[in-house]
């Protein structure tokens, strides 16, 4: 079969990004300020004051998928990032059932920042300020900088991604460490690093570390930036590690922080106070709350771009390869930038956040948005662990180790089965369960088409996947 060429003039530009830009990108992509700020307090629902210890539990367990995702990014740098890894670990079908899933996570997830950073931001200026900001406005504002700054070119989108991952790291590390010194006694610094008492059995502890283990999805958005990185096939591994290390440290300490200066006595009331972190920070820094106001908008607009150039990267990839159609391929002819790919990214994520933030309210709407990421991603993560296994074995036998390569994906695809299990049973109430209905519509249709796609269609498949293996050897010279 007589691949597609390559003109590397019209592709992706090359050798753009560093070190620092890289691990950036998949720091913003998990979003420090807005992770600790919407999920802590769900976690503490269930496991009281060990928030902290759940998200150091969580840190270990999400490592094993994260060494998964190194071993697969060192071999196979790529814009294609899972679709590339699972189509050689396991084939072109699952390859492209895995990118059909990784369409619910990636190309939404400024949707699932922006709106639920919108409705807070909206009723934090209301209430301290008497600003009535729409948060639909705040909404619109900040998709239209997204796709500003992603199509005129990776290495300022970058550049912004690696300040704001910074800001907010700071502002949310120094809070902490306040309200710790302000707070902390030897009785109370302690416990939330004790293990939560099973007073309502284990049910309970599975959840809160299930929610733990969701805190990272998004550590691997820099594989997709493979194609413009110095150097990926060492980069790229080095980032995804050293972004879940970072990342869950600073959000074992703010958690820390949150708990100590809420009160271990009371911890389950912190999930159901609005807006539990800046309730703390106005007591600790007075108006120096706006500080964390500015953390959220950070790590919103942050996580956001980041989803943004990762999504539209893979998105791009389909479309070149002539799996999606090839209008998603065509590159910006200045900036080089997925433009088309971006552009109609950002159309449907405003859609997505005008229509779920009028339905359900702009948290109400974060909640539904991110059962589907969460469901689409718990998938991607599982075939991409699957997938290192059978690629080490057939492509690398003498580089195979049995822990590495075996016990290590193994382990870790067992992890997110579990937290894929309690994210859908019980089947949460409505308009929750309705997410999951979606879900399993969009999951029997990307079957049907893997299925159809394969016989019709099956040196376009292949095609994708061996010329993205072909970039790969390239950008691994």
């Amino acid at each position: 079969m007589e691949l597609p060429q390559v003109d590397a003039s019209a592709g992706l530009r090359r050798n753009t990004l560093g070190s620092a830009s890289v691990i950036f990108q998949a720091v913003s992509h998990l979003g420090p300020a807005i992770g600790i700020i919407v999920v802590a307090p769900a976690i503490a629902s269930f496991v009281g004051a060990s928030v902290p210890l759940m998200v150091l539990i969580s840190l270990g367990a999400m490592m094993l998928t994260g060494v998964c995702v190194s071993e697969l990014a060192r071999r196979l740098p790529s814009a294609g990032g899972y679709y590339t890894f699972v189509t050689h670990g396991l084939g072109k079908r699952l390859g492209f059932f895995t990118a059909w899933a990784y369409f619910l996570y990636d190309p939404l997830l400024p949707t699932l920042t922006i709106m639920v950073s919108g409705g807070i931001l909206a009723e934090a200026f209301r209430a301290n300020f008497g600003w009535n900001i729409p948060w639909w406005l705040i909404v619109v504002v900040l998709l239209g900088l997204v796709q500003w700054v992603t199509v005129s070119g990776i290495r300022p989108s970058a550049r912004l991604t690696l300040v704001l991952g910074i800001v907010e790291s700071l502002i949310i590390t120094i809070l902490a460490a306040t309200l710790l010194l302000r707070h902390g006694t030897p009785a109370n610094l302690a416990v939330p690093f004790a293990f939560p008492a099973l007073t309502h059995g284990i049910q309970p502890l599975v959840l809160g570390f299930a929610f733990g283990v969701l805190l990272y999805t998004g550590f691997e958005s820099a594989a997709p930036l493979a194609e413009e990185t110095r150097d990926p096939g060492r980069l790229i591994p080095r980032s995804v590690i050293l972004s879940i290390v970072v990342v869950g440290l600073i959000w074992t300490f703010a958690s820390w922080g949150m708990m100590v200066g809420w009160g271990v006595g009371r911890a389950s009331s912190i999930s159901t106070a609005q807006n539990p972190f800046f309730t703390l920070a106005a007591h600790a820094w007075g108006v120096g709350w706006l500080l964390l106001a500015f953390a959220l908008l950070n790590s919103s607009l942050g996580a956001a771009l980041a989803g943004q150039n990762a999504g539209a990267r893979v998105i791009f990839a389909l479309g070149r390869s002539g799996v999606l159609p090839k209008a998603f391929g065509r590159i910006h002819p200045k900036t080089r930038t997925p433009v088309v790919a971006l552009t109609v990214q950002t159309l449907l994520n405003l859609v997505l956040s005008l229509g779920l933030g009028f339905w359900l309210g702009p948290i109400g709407g974060f909640t539904f948005i991110g059962l589907l990421v969460t469901l689409g991603v718990l998938i991607v993560y599982g075939f991409g662990n699957m997938a290192v296994l059978r690629l080490m074995r057939t492509r690398y036998p003498k580089e195979w180790r049995f822990w590495r390569h075996g016990v290590v994906p193994v382990a870790g695809a067992l992890v997110l089965v579990l937290g894929f299990y309690f994210s859908v049973m019980p089947l949460p109430p409505w308009p929750l369960s309705l997410a999951v209905w979606v879900v399993g519509i969009w999951l029997l249709g990307g079957a049907v088409l893997s299925v159809v796609l394969g016989k019709s269609r099956s040196a376009d498949l292949e095609g994708a996947a061996r010329l993205a293996f072909e970039e790969a050897d390239e950008l691994a010279q």
